[in-house]
């Protein structure tokens, strides 16, 4: 027992010592930067991101993720450690993960003894004011998945972070394969003009209805298999760049297309389904295709892949 309190305060301080000295030494930093630059230029690299050129390893192989997780498996790479957020919601990738994957806590909430404990040789993170504590511990890279049109950005860019360009290449090539042949597969099946609303109605209140972007089907629907958002989704979150809004169940009709996709969890199913969505048009007609949240919590480029595949599934299953 005595033991194990050593080695846990042997942790505690290491990592106190690793944030004091990081704070204090930002003169001899720069020196010894530029002589590692020297030394080890075919062992390192310099890319450009929103916080700044960051000297990276040149082939990154022990990387902690605080979120992107999906965009750095579609590379090739498994990383050491990331959030248990999304192994435990993310149903799509979790079977993908190894077992060696190490927890380092939630999404907004992770243990730096952890991350330092993995001995990382680059930290990808969403989090601007988490890089610099990061930074103390290994070469940190800001990377922001909403700062990107397009999954074929998305990838691009992370090839480039984990230099893996060719990679990201193929991974694309891939992509674009698969998401054609989940469009052919509907053609025909849902006639032209018809209209989608995706709904989560896990909240006794109010309703969220999405956009484009994000979790929840946004980006397999209407930007990959190009369905068509019901015309106020389209005017009141697509046109003005919003991931979702929250509406009343008074006011969701106007935002009810032909069609609903519906995010179905635990949480929903206890939620009494008011008139004033029973008696609209599309749910008479039960036109609701419903999922599971789990499978659609995730909008790295993996889970929407999946989520693409499986929406036209449905589709065809239920429009035969």
């Amino acid at each position: 027992m005595f033991q194990q309190l050593k080695a846990v305060m042997g942790k505690s301080l290491l990592l106190c010592l690793i944030l004091i000295l990081g704070a204090c030494s930002t003169g001899s930093d720069d020196q010894d930067q530029s002589t590692d630059k020297k030394t080890g230029s075919e062992k390192t690299r310099m890319i450009s991101t929103v916080m700044g050129d960051v000297e990276v390893p040149a082939h990154p192989e022990r990387v902690v993720v605080d979120w992107h997780l999906g965009q750095v498996m579609a590379l090739g790479l498994m990383p050491v450690g990331a959030p248990s957020t999304l192994t435990d919601y993310g149903e799509f990738l979790k079977p993908l993960v190894s077992d060696k994957v190490e927890d380092i806590g939630q999404n907004g909430a992770v243990s730096l003894e952890k991350v330092l404990e993995l001995e990382p040789d680059l930290i990808i993170t969403w989090d601007q004011d988490a890089a610099e504590k990061y930074s103390k511990i290994a070469p940190t890279v800001v990377y922001d998945s909403t700062n990107y049109n397009t999954i074929h950005e998305e990838i691009t860019a992370m090839g480039e972070i984990l230099n893996r360009q060719e990679k990201a290449k193929e991974w694309l090539v891939d992509f674009d394969q698969r998401v054609d042949a989940a469009k052919d597969k509907i053609k025909g099946v849902i006639p032209e003009g018809t209209t989608f609303t995706i709904a989560d109605y896990f909240m006794k209140k109010n309703v969220i209805i999405m956009g484009d972007q994000g979790g929840r089907g946004g980006k397999a629907a209407y930007k990959l298999l190009e369905l068509t958002p019901a015309p106020r989704v389209k005017s009141d979150i697509i046109d003005q760049n919003e991931g979702r809004i929250d509406v009343s169940w008074e006011t969701v009709g106007d935002y009810i297309g032909d069609y609903v996709i519906a995010m179905k969890s635990e949480a929903s199913e206890a939620v009494d389904l008011p008139t004033t969505w029973t008696t609209l048009d599309t749910i008479k007609k039960n036109r609701v295709y419903e999922f599971d949240m789990k499978k659609f919590f995730s909008s790295d480029p993996i889970s929407v892949l999946y989520q693409t595949e499986e929406i036209a599934d449905e589709l065809v299953k239920r429009n035969k």
